[in-house]
């Protein structure tokens, strides 16, 4: 199995943003416990803040994952290099729902670590969210550990 990161083209781009905002706001609404409509303008807010310049933006890597084996794209992962820390930060990775359950995302997240090791980075942050314990699961198969624990409470 290999994969290789590709460089978006503007309609991959819109169509991950039309994906990502109203799932990541779903996250957000549950996760914290806000209404949506307000998790929803937070999300748009946040990609428009992060992403002005698309995929385009500067000091943002937002790639396809396209697989060699399968010949088809399967998902997408977004991450930064921040220089003053020299650490990479994982904002999103997307392995599409057809290609769930077959290692691809542990694949990619080894293939990304290897990278990054090489480039002389010497950490891997990212953030996974309560209620996504088949992520908490993988991340920690990989060797993340958790640096911190937000809690909530709906009264």
């Amino acid at each position: 199995m290999k994969t290789k990161l590709q460089q978006m083209t503007e309609e991959e781009f819109d169509r991950y943003l039309a994906y990502f905002i109203p799932d990541y706001a779903k996250d957000l609404s549950e996760n914290y416990m806000i209404p949506l409509e307000k998790a929803m303008e937070e999300s748009k807010d946040l990609m428009e803040q992060l992403l002005p310049n698309k995929q385009g933006t500067e000091g943002q890597l937002v790639y396809t994952i396209y697989s060699t084996e399968e010949d088809k794209t399967i998902g997408v992962i977004w991450y930064t290099i921040q220089s003053e820390s020299n650490k990479a930060y994982i904002y999103h990775i997307l392995i599409h729902e057809e290609f769930r359950k077959k290692g691809f995302a542990t694949l990619v997240l080894k293939e990304l670590e290897e990278n990054m090791k090489s480039a002389g980075i010497t950490s891997m942050g990212l953030n996974v969210f309560g209620r996504n314990p088949n992520a908490y699961k993988l991340y920690k198969k990989l060797g993340y550990q958790t640096q911190s624990t937000a809690m909530g409470k709906k009264i």
